[in-house]
């Protein structure tokens, strides 16, 4: 656990990541996930089987887990129709050196990863990963800001609120909501008029589509 317990993973606890893969035409998708480590080889991955993602790992068996706490990248990853032309620009992507699948270049740190075994019989799948490479791009300190913690809670919500609405739970939606709502508060406090408050507008947009559908 030495180089990810040194990057803030905690066993059988769950960070949020951007995973980044390959499509079978080698086109780059990374989209917001959560991953839990296992021990010091091995990570996996709670997975909607309807997502681009979980084909990509299933047809590649391999990706990227991108280390962040930009909530521009996660919004954007997670949104992509704010990217021009409703994609992620291409130039954000590397190749990664030990796997077939890409990379984010602003990434804080990335894990290489393949997938190793697919379960569930539900509508999520369970991803079993060996990690393949660790790398450590920025070693600098932040300081804690709230706003940045408030937004990528809200934009984890938001992605949920849209699935709970789709499939008529109402209650497990509006309980979300409140929680959005309420970040909302702190940003427009501690962060007013900044990207946070942006980010924070276009997912209350969002909700009030999502609601009239």
């Amino acid at each position: 656990m030495d180089e990810l317990a040194q990057m803030g993973f905690v066993r059988n606890g769950i960070v949020e990541t951007i995973v980044s893969t390959f499509d079978k035409k080698n086109n780059p998708i990374a989209a917001p996930m959560g991953v839990s480590t296992v021990d010091e080889k091995h990570i996996t991955l709670s997975i909607f089987k309807t997502t681009k993602t979980y084909r990509n790992l299933k047809e590649k068996k391999c990706g990227v887990a991108n280390i962040t706490s930009d909530p521009t990248l996660f919004h954007r990853t997670v949104f992509k129709d704010v990217n021009p032309g409703g994609k992620l620009p291409k130039k954000w992507f590397t190749h990664a050196s030990n796997v077939d699948a890409p990379y984010l270049r602003n990434s804080d740190a990335f894990i290489e990863f393949r997938v190793t075994n697919l379960t569930g019989s539900g509508e999520k799948a369970k991803v079993l990963c060996r990690v393949h490479k660790i790398l450590v791009i920025r070693n600098e300190l932040q300081v804690y800001h709230r706003a940045k913690s408030a937004v990528i809670e809200s934009i984890i919500h938001a992605t949920r609120i849209e699935i709970f609405l789709a499939s008529g739970q109402k209650k497990e939606a509006k309980e979300l909501v409140n929680l959005v709502n309420h970040y909302t508060k702190i940003i427009n406090r501690v962060a007013p008029n900044s990207t946070y408050s942006q980010i924070m507008v276009d997912i209350q947009n969002r909700i009030k589509r999502w609601n009239k559908k």
